[in-house]
């Protein structure tokens, strides 16, 4: 199959999941055993693109570079998603949304995410042909977003906070409820914007700073846009029953921050050593470093260690809060 059928197949097929999630979801209210079984259907969903890959390849094991770091993206970017997907929680907390557009807004957030990072997968793909050593620039960035996530407080991602949302209140008539799913709505006569706006301005912000959070860690693993794309895609599809599968379970994720934190540190260092490595190894003529690269399957590995470690050590070490109510 010829390259440029590859992106349209792919292209095709997910653009068909999207208006599929869209129909089934729309105004919906996942309960929470609806939101485990089509949160399961979406991974698998994802594994039998994944299989794809591997088949491709012609091998489902052995030296199959583009299936493995499909996993390794795909189980990095999903787990950037649980990040964004509390982020969403707290959000709608804040501007206590009404239960039945909720969904609407999940929505406008998931679209918002396909579109950045589909901007930011074009913009990185260009760079990196053209200037290698950005990939240093991305690994230490990345190393201090991991650091920073790690340190980070939950009050910290307060909509308060927000730029565009302090930037919209101060030259903005904003309402105080809700009318549906408008954006605008008259009160005594006098055109105002609705809080639905904000939640869109704050989820959109909300978007650009995990797509600059995202892009750098996929390329990290892999420079093949043809897996970065599909990684990504395949990991953001599927983000409406997990939101409401995590308001449900979200204790069972407490870790995972720190977890993820981990795993943006790790490829941010194999990214930046790579480069390093490659830099040294041409100015020396050494071929083993001009041509150094960490091994997929351990990258693959250490990210499903990382991510199940935190899963698990959310549900064996007790709430501290949860403890405290008990008593």
């Amino acid at each position: 199959m010829g390259e440029y059928t590859h992106w349209i197949v792919f292209n095709i097929f997910v653009s068909t999941l999207l208006l599929f999630d869209l129909y089934i979801s729309k105004g919906r209210i996942y309960k929470f055993k609806s939101s485990l079984i089509w949160s399961l259907a979406w991974v698998s969903i994802s594994m039998v693109v994944a299989l794809w890959f591997f088949i491709e390849d012609g091998s489902l094991l052995t030296n199959n570079e583009r299936g493995v770091s499909f996993l390794a993206g795909y189980i990095a970017e999903k787990a950037l998603c649980f990040d964004n997907l509390f982020v969403f929680l707290i959000i709608f907390q804040f501007f206590q949304i009404p239960e039945k557009l909720q969904s609407l807004a999940l929505t406008y957030g998931i679209m918002g995410a396909l579109i950045t990072r589909a901007i930011f997968i074009a913009l990185g793909s260009i760079i990196l042909t053209n200037f290698s050593w950005v990939m240093l620039i991305m690994g230490i960035f990345l190393l201090y977003t991991g650091i920073k996530i790690a340190l980070v407080n939950e009050e910290d991602s307060n909509p308060e906070n927000n730029f565009f949302f302090k930037l919209s209140n101060k030259f903005m008539n904003i309402s105080k409820d809700f009318d549906g799913s408008k954006f605008r709505t008259t009160v005594d006569g006098v055109k105002v914007f609705t809080p639905m706006f904000l939640v869109v301005i704050v989820l959109a912000s909300t978007d650009i700073v995990f797509a600059v959070d995202s892009i750098p860690t996929i390329f990290g693993i892999t420079q093949d846009v043809f897996i970065v794309w599909t990684s990504n895609m395949m990991a953001v599809i599927g983000m409406r029953p997990l939101y409401f599968l995590l308001q449900e379970i979200k204790n069972m994720f407490r870790f995972l921050k720190y977890g993820l934190s981990l795993i943006l540190v790790f490829i941010g260092l194999k990214m930046s050593l790579t480069y390093v490595a490659h830099w040294v190894g041409d100015r020396i003529q050494n071929d083993d470093l001009a041509h150094f690269h960490l091994n997929t399957f351990v990258s693959l590995a250490i990210i499903i260690g990382v991510v199940f470690g935190s899963i698990i050590m959310s549900t064996i070490i007790p709430d501290k809060e949860e403890a405290k109510e008990a008593k």
